[in-house]
């Protein structure tokens, strides 16, 4: 997502249309959209602040409520698999998917057992490359 444009283009744009000039003409000069010019000016009229709202942020994570049971079924069985795990939730009610459980999980710093093998879950190449040619 872009970032919005600074504070001081905002108040430029802002200051060209109270000199008289159109939105249109604004917008050329200044490169930015008449729909940009128009947000701003509304802005202006709505809040009195041309200054952009907050932008980006951290969101929670969806488990961060439901931290202690999925510490608790991690201590029970600690090699069980993220599907194994996300399937114990739903028993309990609890819906995620399996790469926002994976998200929490390494945010929280616990760990867990990635395939039952603990290899590659990719099946091995067979043939081709190990034959010689005489």
């Amino acid at each position: 997502m872009a970032k919005p444009y600074s504070l001081d283009l905002r108040e430029r744009v802002k200051q060209a249309v109270d000199e008289g000039h159109t939105h249109d003409e604004v917008a050329a000069m200044l490169k930015v959209g008449i729909a940009t010019v128009e947000r701003y000016l509304a802005r202006w009229r709505q809040k009195g602040s041309l200054a952009p709202d907050k932008f980006g942020g951290h969101m929670r994570h969806k488990l961060a409520d439901h931290e202690a049971k999925v510490r608790a079924l991690l201590k029970d069985e600690p090699d069980q698999t993220l599907l194994e795990l996300c399937d114990k939730l739903a028993d309990s009610g609890i819906t995620v998917s399996k790469s926002a459980l994976d998200r929490f999980l390494k945010a929280s710093g616990l760990t867990y057992k990635k395939n039952s093998g603990g290899d590659r879950t990719k099946t091995p190449r067979r043939g081709g490359s190990s034959r010689r040619v005489a």
